[in-house]
């Protein structure tokens, strides 16, 4: 079976990225150094949602299925 090289919807951390990226932006005052970015990336990785993760192996199936409908092209994820 054929995959698309990048599918960045069967990528399940480029949504963990998202959810962390709005985290960070949440948060105020800005990283003042790398420091301080890192150890925030951290907090914020060791406390997103278990729910978060399950829903979105959960929808692995429905990706999956987006993704061969639309024979590697752009969908809804």
């Amino acid at each position: 079976m054929s995959w698309p090289p990048n599918s960045p919807e069967l990528n399940l951390m480029e949504q963990i990225w998202n959810a962390m990226e709005r985290h960070l932006r949440d948060q105020t005052p800005p990283c003042a150094n790398i420091s301080t970015l890192r150890d925030r990336c951290l907090d914020i990785s060791c406390n997103l949602s278990p729910v978060m993760h399950q829903t979105l192996v959960v929808s692995m199936v429905r990706r999956v299925v987006a993704v061969l409908k639309a024979k590697g092209g752009a969908t809804c994820y």
